[in-house]
């Protein structure tokens, strides 16, 4: 398997009821004709509005080559609900609705998401003669995931990235960056048992930025931009040429675990115009670092493949920013396993993690067996720190080193992160994150606080043991330390000289 891949994903949408006039052909003609130019593996995922129309139909089997290939976005439309025999609930207006409830599988029974499923796939057979082997949305349950593995032997999904209350859509806690193999509950949630394990891998899409994307404007000091800190190229970072080089270095030149992995793209509902100057920007940045031999461009099935090939179980990635696109010297470290998922920052000498999330594969997602009645829908896992939902202007959260630091700095060994901190004081320590344990040499004690732990149904401390409660779901993580309750939701462990953290 490649270790420093980029896939360029496109999905395309037959409509756009928000924007009436939009001319929806010109964007794909022009991502086709750029990727014909430098014969690039483009990936185009088809929605099934998309499919029912002949200009993108005869378009895609005449442009259908070794390097562009087509699969399914699978978002609903009113074409295809009342072809299974349903009543179409949309907004007026609206032949196809962004609503969670309406325009996507969660919305529906199991048994409609099977009429859903089977529809959309018998009609892209009916015009490329073979199933699609790779299929994305912002959102596909788990239940969805697996019958699509199983009887069409689906060999791999994408995703919304991590984003919360963003449009319609909510995934917190999950895989930070590259692949995993979901749970057959929870598609956010990657298996740690074989038998929970759905064997097709899901990739986060959208290149989510390591130090802004999690708290969006907290520690954005500029002006004049109120989106999304992603690659998108129709956003403010997805257009300028300096912020685009940052995201491909810090991307693929700092150490990582496994494999280092972006997917690029957009899809049609911008028009060319806005997406033009952000989509060429990248296109031309990665060819350059193509042809130096840092990245390898790959269609999204042949990821999924290889991936596959090569991993029998969810393998450990990382996602590091070692530096700043502002120059205000934030450092970002995002760790993933099978187990949990962590963030590390630093920020004027405060060095703690913004996020530890617990990942549980038997903890069920809320749409595993019922239907989503409401216009928006949330994926979560089990959380431990949370300083996004859980601060406040009085209360924050944090796993935070008491010790101020200078820097830190990364290297891998033994499928193992290490960091490596140099303190205020002088001293020095280090951090190493293993598939199930956060492992700390002499990194002196830390400050636990819950901040307003507004996520959390209760929690209680015992020995050496921490004890949560999450949507009626217990878990628990073991600090083989002295852990002393200052007050109702304030911690301090005294780590000795080491400790671990044990999940």
């Amino acid at each position: 398997m490649h270790k420093r891949i980029v896939n360029i994903i496109n999905f395309i949408r037959g409509q756009e009821p928000r924007i009436p006039d939009a001319d929806l052909f010109f964007p794909v003609y022009m991502q086709i004709q750029i990727s014909k130019k430098h014969k690039l593996p483009t990936t185009f995922l088809l929605q099934y509005d998309a499919m029912t129309r002949e200009d993108f139909r005869s378009f895609f089997l005449k442009e259908h080559n070794d390097y562009i290939e087509t699969g399914v976005w699978l978002e609903n439309c009113r074409a295809l609900i009342e072809k299974i025999g349903l009543k179409w609930k949309g907004r007026r207006g609206y032949d196809w609705d962004w609503h969670v409830n309406i325009g996507f599988l969660e919305g529906y029974t199991p048994k409609q998401r099977i009429k859903i499923i089977d529809e959309v796939f018998r009609y892209y057979k009916s015009i490329f003669k073979e199933y699609p082997s790779v299929v994305g949305s912002w959102l596909i349950d788990a239940f969805s995931m697996k019958y699509m593995v199983e009887k069409y032997h689906v060999k791999g999904f994408c995703i919304c990235r991590e984003q919360y209350a963003i449009d319609a859509y909510t995934l917190w806690g999950g895989y930070s960056n590259g692949g995993y193999y979901p749970s057959k509950y929870n598609m956010l949630c990657p298996a740690d048992k074989k038998k929970n394990q759905i064997d097709a891998p899901v990739f986060r899409m959208l290149g989510i930025d390591p130090i802004y994307g999690y708290d969006e404007h907290k520690y954005y000091r500029g002006e004049g931009f109120e989106g999304c800190f992603t690659i998108e190229p129709y956003g403010k970072p997805g257009k300028d040429k300096d912020i685009v080089d940052w995201y491909f270095k810090e991307y693929f030149t700092n150490d990582y675990l496994s494999f280092s992995h972006i997917t690029i793209g957009q899809e049609n509902s911008f028009s060319w115009d806005s997406i033009k100057e952000g989509y060429e920007t990248q296109i031309n940045k990665l060819i350059e670092l193509n042809k130096k031999g840092i990245i390898f461009f790959e269609k999204f099935s042949n990821t999924c493949k290889n991936f596959t090939n090569e991993y029998k179980k969810t393998p450990p990635q990382t996602l590091i920013a070692l530096s700043d696109w502002e120059k205000t010297n934030l450092k970002s470290i995002w760790y993933n396993s099978y187990k949990y998922r962590s963030n590390l920052f630093l920020i004027d000498k405060k060095l703690f993690f913004r996020d530890i999330t617990f990942f549980n594969d038997e903890y069920k997602e809320r749409y595993l067996n019922r239907r989503c009645t409401s216009w928006d829908a949330v994926y979560d896992n089990l959380p431990l720190v949370d300083s996004r939902l859980w601060s406040s202007d009085i209360d924050n959260c944090y796993l935070l080193f008491k010790k101020e630091v200078n820097n830190i700095n990364t290297e891998t060994e033994n499928n193992n992160l290490i960091i490596h901190i140099t303190f205020n004081d002088g001293s020095k320590g280090k951090i190493v994150f293993k598939e199930t344990a956060i492992c700390f040499y002499n990194c002196g004690d830390l400050l636990y606080s819950l901040g307003n732990h507004s996520a959390l149904e209760n929690y209680k401390v015992s020995n050496q043991k921490i004890e949560y409660r999450h949507r009626k779901c217990s878990y628990s993580i073991t600090i083989d330390a002295n852990i002393q309750k200052m007050d109702k939701t304030f911690f301090l462990i005294h780590s000795r000289k080491n400790m671990k953290i044990i999940f």
